[in-house]
């Protein structure tokens, strides 16, 4: 019987010991390892999408271990520099540390599949997606391919090039005033009237129409030059 209550009382003090432990090791993180972890949640907001990298500089052990009677505040403001500043602070006893950091956000960009000459019409070989360091880079970029199908490029561009919204510019497959095709399907049946463009237009945006036959505005997708769809893209 003695055997059965010891026996109890040493299984009831290991599930006990369980969080007890956890909480002690959770405490024992450094200031720096909080100031990661503070700095990565940061950063993630502010790009979603992107694979956040956090190198924190290495505090002196003194500092690092710094002993704080309540926890450890962080104040930082995410911004587009690549080595940052956060304070970390303590109110009790009260401290102030300065912490140094390095943040990368990888993330896929449309760049050049081969050397485009000026003119090109882009299409789905033209361009792949790579990954880079976003906050490294100095001009604007795309991260979706599909914004680009269509675009006239501006200037000669190499391989493997960035593209930039300066480089592309929308392709006018109509013009407002132009004489247009407006295309309607039902079923296997095909139908075109003649219309009147009231915008311009590049392939696949909407614009309004006026019907030459019944004189009502009606819209439709660019689906090529002089043809619009009101059937969708």
């Amino acid at each position: 019987m003695k055997k059965n209550i010891f026996s109890t009382i040493i299984t009831l003090i290991a599930m006990l010991a369980v969080p007890v432990k956890s909480t002690l090791a959770a405490e024992t993180d450094s200031i720096s390892q909080k100031a990661q972890q503070f700095l990565e949640q940061q950063y993630q907001k502010t790009a979603p999408m992107a694979r956040t990298v956090v190198r924190v500089s290495p505090l002196a052990p003194t500092l690092d271990k710094r002993r704080c009677n309540g926890p450890i505040s962080f104040i930082h403001a995410p911004g587009r520099a690549t080595r940052i500043t956060a304070k970390a602070i303590c109110n009790q006893p009260v401290w102030t540390i300065f912490i140094s950091a390095t943040i990368e956000q990888w993330q896929p960009v449309v760049v050049s599949s081969r050397a485009l000459s000026k003119g090109t019409i882009l299409g789905d070989s033209d361009i792949y997606l790579k990954e880079y360091d976003t906050k490294s880079l100095s001009s604007a970029y795309f991260t979706n391919p599909g914004e680009l199908i269509g675009r006239e490029v501006k200037r000669s561009l190499a391989s493997n090039q960035i593209i930039s919204p300066t480089l592309v510019e929308k392709r006018l497959l109509i013009r407002k005033g132009d004489l247009v095709y407006i295309e309607a399907r039902k079923g296997a049946m095909t139908v075109r009237m003649t219309g009147t463009a009231e915008q311009d237009g590049s392939l696949g945006e909407q614009i309004s129409v006026i019907n030459s036959r019944s004189g009502k505005q009606v819209y439709g997708y660019v689906k090529s030059q002089g043809v619009v769809s009101v059937n969708g893209q």
